[in-house]
Order: C-alpha cells, then structure tokens, then sequence
C-alpha cells in the first residue's frame, strides 16, 4: 500500500506553488512522486491534489498533515548553521527521489557521488559546514545552484492537472505499477457491485 504525502513547490521564482503527490511504499518501491508518461504532475490546490488520487486510485492512504514546504530560505539557513539537519536531509532525499523519477542521472556543478556525500556527511554529522572546508571542489553556493536547477529541472519534466490534461494524466502509462493494477482492481470490484441486484 502506498502512503501519499504532498509537496508544495515554488516554482517560478516562487511566484507559483504547486502542489505534488509523493508516494511511500517501504515494502516494495522506493519513494516516488506522481509520475505520467515521464512527467511529474502537479495540482495547482492539494485538495485538487487528493480528489484526484480519492477518485483514481484505491488502496492508497492519505497523511492528514499539512502539504510539506520546499524552502529554500531555510534549507539554506541550516545549511550554513547546521542547526536543523533534518530540514536539510528531508529535502535532499526530495531531490533525489523527484531526479529518479524522472530518470536523470547526470547533475550540473559537480558528480552525483559529491552531493551523495554531502547527504550522507549530514546524516551523521551535526555541524554540516565542517564538511565543505574538507571539500575544496564543492561549496554551500554550488548546493544553492544545484536546488534552483532542480526546481527548473522538474519544471520542465512536469505536467499540471487540469480539466484539458486529466484525461491525458489518468490514461498515462507509467504510473506505479501496483497503483496501476489497484486502480484496475478498483473498477472492477465498483463493476461488480453494480452488477449485483
């Protein structure tokens, strides 16, 4: 069973928030947002956001706490603090698990394996500045650049749901395969029901 969680992203300068559905499932697929056709698909309100998924997919549980924010003023204040390695950490794995989705292996500014490292140095280590005086080739600026890429990134690898692209979004081919299979599942057992006097 999938647990969505939602992720507000400001896009556009932060001009635009948009709103993601991200799927947990820690028994059989890493974690995902909502993908179609390669694309990541956004919901202009979350309410939109869970009436789609209500109306679409079974077998999926809702978390009732507030969408989570992609802050970058205060990913970057702990950052250079370190005071809160778990804002830092939380969005990293964000990143990595939307980069994934989306299929993009190769990162701008420096290698995959130096932002792995970092990740990895913060999971561990409370003062997260330590690690770019042992780093000389990766700073705190290169991270900022790597973050604003990212939001261009998924922008131009997305797809906003509406009442002209929800026929395209809910037909796509590469959604979860086992939120596929429930969605299927679902309207069979409605099928039955209806059938039944």
């Amino acid at each position: 069973m999938f647990k969505c969680f939602f992720v507000k992203f400001p896009l556009c300068s932060g001009n635009i928030k948009l709103y993601s559905p991200y799927l947990m499932d820690h028994e059989n697929h890493p974690d995902m947002p909502l993908v179609v056709d390669g694309k990541i698909v956004f919901f202009k309100t979350k309410n939109d956001a869970i009436n789609f998924m209500r109306n679409n997919f079974c077998n999926v549980s809702y978390n009732d706490e507030p969408a989570y924010e992609f802050d970058m003023e205060t990913f970057i204040e702990n950052v250079r603090t370190g005071y809160h390695r778990g804002v830092v950490i939380d969005l990293l794995n964000i990143v990595f698990d939307y980069l994934s989705a989306i299929k993009t292996e190769e990162y701008p500014f420096f290698s995959r394996n130096e932002i792995f490292d970092f990740a990895d140095y913060a999971t561990f280590h409370r003062e997260i500045g330590k690690f770019f005086q042992t780093h000389s080739r990766f700073s705190s600026i290169n991270l900022i650049h790597f973050l604003y890429w990212f939001l261009g990134r998924i922008s131009c690898r997305s797809i906003i749901y509406s009442r002209r692209t929800s026929p395209e979004i809910i037909q796509g081919k590469t959604l979860p395969l086992t939120v596929q299979t429930e969605q299927a599942s679902c309207k069979s057992n409605k099928a039955l029901k209806s059938d039944r006097p």
